[in-house]
């Protein structure tokens, strides 16, 4: 056996890296995020929080409106109907408050929950003035839900394209 067939590896070791010449594919830019999200993340969920504060409170002063007599022939608003007004507000509110947080981390998906808060709000708004027509309204429960339903079609067309100024920019940074 001679020397040449025992060694593995042959060469030398430089200290010094070779330099490779890669050339990139284009010019790189740094594109920084739009604040948009974030911005309408915080007025939804400040909004949302405002609601929710008033709908518990509400709820606590429920105790005191059960005390009250019933003058000058107004028929009181059952305390039953009240509660589930109450309860039913609530819910697209917590939803408003997850979608905005959810905006405000630059989910796309966060912009679907609040739009889906503000029409489940719509729809609630629609039912409650059809079980409180007798008491606040008209008193005929198909008018007053039809008229509640075109008036807070508006409103929700409004809210809707504010919620969706995110995605009318170009770099909103929504994933």
């Amino acid at each position: 056996m001679n020397d040449e067939e025992n060694e593995v590896f042959s060469g030398a070791v430089s200290s010094q890296p070779q330099m490779v010449n890669v050339q990139t594919s284009g010019p790189m830019y740094v594109v920084e995020r739009s604040s948009a999200p974030q911005v309408i993340g915080i007025l939804v969920i400040l909004y949302n929080i405002l609601i929710t504060a008033a709908g518990l409170f509400s709820l606590a002063a429920l105790a005191f409106i059960s005390d009250l007599d019933e003058s000058a022939g107004i028929e009181a608003l059952p305390l039953g109907i009240f509660f589930v007004t109450i309860i039913l507000s609530l819910i697209p509110a917590g939803l408003g408050i997850f979608g905005g947080y959810k905006m405000f981390q630059y989910k796309k998906q966060g912009l679907w929950i609040v739009l889906g808060s503000i029409v489940l709000g719509w729809i609630i708004s629609i039912i409650n003035s059809a079980f409180t027509s007798d008491y606040v309204g008209t008193g005929e429960a198909a008018f007053d839900a039809g008229f509640q339903g075109i008036c807070g079609l508006f409103c929700v067309a409004i809210c809707g394209i504010i919620v969706c100024i995110p995605l009318f920019m170009a770099n909103s940074g929504l994933e």
